[in-house]
Order: C-alpha cells, then structure tokens, then sequence
C-alpha cells in the first residue's frame, strides 16, 4: 500500500510539473506544393532538400500563416518556430512569417542576405523565434531518385510493411521514428526552459505522421491507417491543463479549379499568380486525422497460439 501511495505521489508530482511547463498549442504544419510534388521526374536531377515551393505552394504557405495568426495563436502570444531545413520547408516557413510581416517592406535593402537580416530582426522584436532541426526531415529516399524505380519501391513497400521497408540508400519509417524520438526528448527539455508558449513545427507529412504515433504511442496498425497531411494542413496539439497535449484537430486547406462553385468563401478565395486553374478556397476544420482508405492499409496478421487461423 505504501509503494501504491509513493507511486501516486510521484506520478501527481510529474503530472503538475509538466502542466507548468507545457505549451499552450503546438503546430504540426507539412510544407506548402513542391515541385516534386508537382513532377516526380525532378528527383532525378534536383536533390530532394533543394526541391521548392511552386506559385500555387508560396500561396498556401501565405494562407497558413493566415490561419495560424488568427484561428490558432492566441493574440500577443510567444511563438517558436522548428523547421526541417529542406528548401520546400524554409520557404513555406517564410511564407508563414509574411503573415506577421511581409518581407516586401524591405525591398529596399538590395543585398539579400542584409534584406533577411532585416526581415528577421523585425520579427524577432514581434516575439517570433525559430530555429532548423535536420532531425524532422523528410524519410530519405535516397540521393537523385529514379522515378521508375522508386514506383516499384512504393508497390514493394505496401507488400512488405510500410513501416519498416527501407528504400535503397534511403530510410524507413522506423528510422524516422528513431530520430524523432531523439527530436522530442530536445522539444521536452525546451518546454523546461519555457521558451515560448506556442511551437510551430514546418516539417513533412511522413515526419508529422511519426511525430504523432511517438507522442501519443500509437501501435504499427494505427500508424499504417493514417495518411500524409495535405500541403499546408495544421494538425494543432494543445495543453488538456493536465501536463499532457491532445489533438484539437486539423485545419485542412481547400483547394478548387475555376470550374467549381465560387460563391461560396468567395471573401477568402484567391488566384495563384502564375497558375490559371488552382485557387486557394480556405480553411475548413476537421476534428480527427486524415486516414487512409480501408482498401489501402496494411494490418499484420498475428496468431493468439500455434493453431490460430489467421
């Protein structure tokens, strides 16, 4: 009885610290449209980290911030920002910041590396920090990819396990779980150090996906059913007053041709630049994670005794 109590009084002792140093919201965002996204050919002769943002990409990553600033994070709150240093993740991270400030009030300054300088010396006065963290990169798949044989891989893996089928030269899921793994032993010890009261993580859809089954101990079976965030989805985390995160939900972007109905949302709704066909629409909210298909899951079949029929 008296190790129950001891156990008890620890565990109420954990539960209050952690409810002291816990964040108010953390942000899980995937990056705006690649170009790889757009043409998988590229990864034969672009590096994966060097892919960027398209037109269509810029806008969601502006549209993000939008969101974020106004249906996310409280009004005059502290934000720290984690973002991988992939191309596409930097430059949808710039394209969020723009919400706050947008860099074309220095156009002025015609040195580019001066002009940044700038632009983060005001935003760090506004509260905003941030740093990289290569360790919630994108799954590698290797250096410059074969499309045709990178497809074969992915039909592989789905017979194999999409967890643990290692591309060639490149990761598994279950590498990337052990990185993040390390990567969230770093974000606890910065919540010690109460650094701000919102984290916004800029990652992948793969790394937002592992990110969750760590954190909230997900088996392999309930990894394998839940699908990428679209491009620029928020998946927002927030503090339940207990010293533990639980999901709020998603913040799906909506996306629409000029053939769709524009009456609707039309306030919100917004040409790409340089696309003539695919609008930015808005925001609609979703209380659970995207999922995939019945049909597309894979499911380890596992016997209860020898003479289980499986």
């Amino acid at each position: 009885i008296e190790q129950k109590r001891a156990l008890n009084r620890r565990e109420s002792a954990k539960a209050e610290y952690n409810s002291q140093i816990m964040p108010n919201k953390v942000v899980l965002i995937r990056h705006g449209q690649s170009e790889g996204n757009v043409e998988e050919s590229l990864y034969a002769t672009t590096p994966d980290n060097a892919m960027k943002l398209t037109a269509l990409g810029w806008d969601q990553a502006k549209l993000a911030g939008s969101e974020l600033k106004s249906s996310v994070i409280g009004k005059d709150e502290s934000i720290h920002f984690i973002v991988s240093p992939y191309v596409r993740t930097v430059e949808t991270f710039h394209g969020i910041l723009s919400a706050w400030c947008d860099p074309k009030e220095f156009d002025h300054i015609k040195d580019p590396l001066k002009r940044m300088q700038a632009w983060y010396g005001r935003l760090s006065d506004m509260g905003i920090s941030w740093h990289e963290d290569p360790r919630i990169r994108e799954q590698d798949f290797g250096n410059y990819q074969d499309p045709v044989a990178i497809k074969k891989c992915k039909r592989e893996r789905h017979r194999f396990g999409t967890f643990y089928y290692r591309f060639p030269h490149g990761e598994s899921a279950s590498d990337v779980y052990d990185r993040v793994s390390t990567f969230l032993d770093s974000l606890w010890r910065s919540f010690d150090l109460k650094r701000s009261q919102n984290y916004v993580l800029v990652t992948h859809g793969i790394s937002i996906r592992i990110l969750l089954s760590r954190y909230f101990r997900y088996s392999i079976d309930q990894f394998n059913t839940l699908a990428n965030p679209k491009n620029c989805d928020l998946v927002v985390l927030g503090h339940d007053g207990k010293g533990r995160l639980r999901l709020e939900g998603r913040h799906e972007l909506i996306l629409c041709d000029n053939g769709d109905d524009e009456q609707e949302g039309e306030e919100t709704m917004y040409k790409s630049q340089h696309q003539s066909i695919t609008l930015v629409k808005g925001y609609k909210y979703e209380s659970r994670l995207r999922t995939l298909p019945k049909e597309w899951r894979a499911k380890r079949k596992i016997r209860l005794s020898y003479d289980d029929d499986v």
